[in-house]
Parts: C-alpha cells; structure tokens; sequence
C-alpha cells in the first residue's frame, strides 16, 4: 500500500492522489501490506467449510431428486408395458386344412382287424392297434440316448441363470417323457416357443399333458401326476413339477 507523504494516509497502490489531502502521490512511500490475522484466517476457513458443506447438501438434494426422477420414469415405462402386454393378444391357432385335417382324422381311425383262417376253419379275431400307441400296457419307449440328471444341479443352474436353463432342462425333459411313453407330443421347441407367446399361462397346459404321460411312461392307470404338476404350477411351484417329472426320467431310466 501507499502512505502520503503529507498526511501520512494509507492508501492501495493504484491510488494516484490522495483521498484525505488530494496530495499526489507519484513520490508516495510504499510499504508491504498487513499479513492477516489468526481471526480473519479461521473466519475464511470456516467460510469456506460452510461453503463445502452447503455444496455437498445442494449435491445430494439435487441426486436424489435424480433418484426419484429415474424411479418413477422406470415405474412409468414398466407399467406402460405391461398394459401393452396384457393388450397383446396371442395369434389365434390356424385351424388346418379341410385336407390336412381330414388326414388327420383319417390317421388317427383304427385299423380294421384282421381276420385269419386257421387249419381248421375258425377264423380268429385279432384285436385291432392304434396308429399312435398311447395307452397302457404297451412296451415302454427305448432309452438310447437319455441319461439320468442331478434335480439339485438343475435346479441350482436355473437361479444361476435366472431361468435360462430351465428352458433347456424343459426342452429335454419334453423330448425325453415323449420318447419314454411312446407319444409323439408338441416339440421342445414348439412348447418353449408357445410358453414364451401365451406369457406362461401354455405352461399349465404343458404341465397337465406332461403328467399324462408320466403316467403312461410308469404304466400307471391310476396315476393322478397330472393333477399334481397342474395344481403345482398354478401356485407358482413349477419348478416342483419339472423337478417330479426329472426324478420320473431317473427312475425309468434305472428300471
């Protein structure tokens, strides 16, 4: 700072006359400012905290409105899909052809039964056999190629992959129980493909068609397994279904 050299003012150094005398002070004496004081040092500090601290209240204030901004607008979109989902409506099943529907029917009719001459000419009924054997007391299906599974494994594969594999683990079971009963049934693929397009609700009826043949697979006639894996995948335990329908495979498979 300047001092003036006639009235011994302190002024700051741009200062060209003085504001006391109106002397110049071209010729002034300039001398070093005052250092600050303790006081003036913590009052800056403490401003300067109060300053941080108010910033960092602003800076969470400002991310959790952030927060909550992003929450709702995720809630929004879920919703809105949602409803767009339950808006969808699956595609109606093509019914089949006149044609493909007659031979269908027409693969499905019973053959006539044979009737043969023996030596001494009594003809003798044979019983007649389905095109598709789907019932009891036939020769269960061959097992080449199916090998016994760990449930806990499975079970522990499919939270591991948040439900990934339990697609598979249906696709193989499908194909498996099919070959097993003897029933050419809907392919893995096609029920997986299905599921995915009824959004679960094809499950059921999956679940319902598998324990018929579970039962056909065990040539049990009284069997009620469909019942079960229905019941059990209505309430949310289809998990509990596949794992009877897997342990169904084992025991056929060690039999």
């Amino acid at each position: 700072m300047k001092i003036c050299g006639e009235c011994g003012a302190k002024l700051p150094d741009e200062t060209r006359f003085c504001t006391t005398c109106g002397a110049s002070l071209a010729d002034a004496e300039i001398v070093p400012g005052e250092a600050p004081s303790e006081e003036k040092v913590e009052t800056a500090a403490e401003a300067v905290a109060e300053t941080a601290e108010a910033v960092e209240e602003k800076a969470v204030e400002t991310v959790d409105e952030v927060k909550e901004e992003v929450s709702e607008t995720v809630e929004t979109v879920t919703e809105a899909v949602e409803e767009k989902a339950e808006e969808t409506v699956a595609e109606p099943v093509v019914e089949p052809a006149p044609v493909a529907a007659a031979a269908t029917a027409a693969s499905s009719i019973i053959a006539p039964a044979p009737v043969t001459n023996n030596t001494n000419n009594e003809y003798t009924y044979t019983a007649p056999e389905s095109v598709e054997s789907t019932t009891f007391g036939t020769a269960p299906g061959p097992k080449s190629g199916i090998a016994e599974r760990n449930i806990g494994l499975c079970i522990l594969f499919s939270i591991i992959t948040c439900g990934i594999y339990m697609y598979y683990w249906v696709y193989k079971l499908n194909e498996e129980i099919n070959q097993l009963s003897n029933v050419k049934g809907t392919s893995g693929g096609m029920v997986i493909l299905f599921d995915i397009i009824s959004c679960g609700f094809y499950a059921w009826y999956w679940m319902f068609r598998m324990g018929e043949r579970v039962d056909i697979m065990k040539n049990d006639k009284n069997g009620n397994s469909n019942i079960i894996y229905l019941l059990l995948s209505i309430f949310g335990l289809g998990i509990v279904s596949i794992a009877l329908m897997q342990d169904a495979v084992n025991k056929q498979i060690k039999a």
